[in-house]
C-alpha cells in the first residue's frame, strides 16, 4: 500500500524525499545559492581531486536533493534556477 504524503501531495517516497530540500532551494536568493555552491567547491578543491561537476553534484546530495532529474521533471523553473547558480558559480 502507497502512503500518501500531504507535503508533497501525493504518494510518499520514504528516503528518496527531498522535499525541504527543495524548500530550501527555493528560499535562497540565486547570489546566496551561488556563494555557497563556490564555498563547497572550494572545500572540495583543498580536499581531494574531485572535478567540477563532481563537486556540484556532491554540493546538491548534501543539500538532500535525491535525483536531479526528478526535480527537472516535477519543478522545471527550480530546476533553471539550480542550473544558473551552478553556471554562476563555475565563474
Amino acid at each position: 500500500m502507497v502512503q500518501y504524503c500531504p507535503m508533497v501531495k501525493g504518494s510518499c517516497r520514504g528516503k528518496s524525499c527531498d522535499f525541504w530540500a527543495r524548500i530550501k532551494i527555493r528560499k535562497l536568493p540565486l547570489n546566496e545559492l551561488v556563494l555557497s555552491i563556490k564555498e563547497s567547491l572550494m572545500e572540495c578543491k583543498a580536499e581531494n581531486s574531485m572535478s567540477i561537476d563532481e563537486a556540484i553534484r556532491e554540493y546538491w546530495a548534501q543539500i538532500g536533493i535525491k535525483n536531479m532529474d526528478r526535480v527537472c521533471e516535477e519543478e522545471p523553473d527550480l530546476c533553471i534556477k539550480m542550473m544558473d547558480a551552478e553556471v554562476l558559480a563555475k565563474k
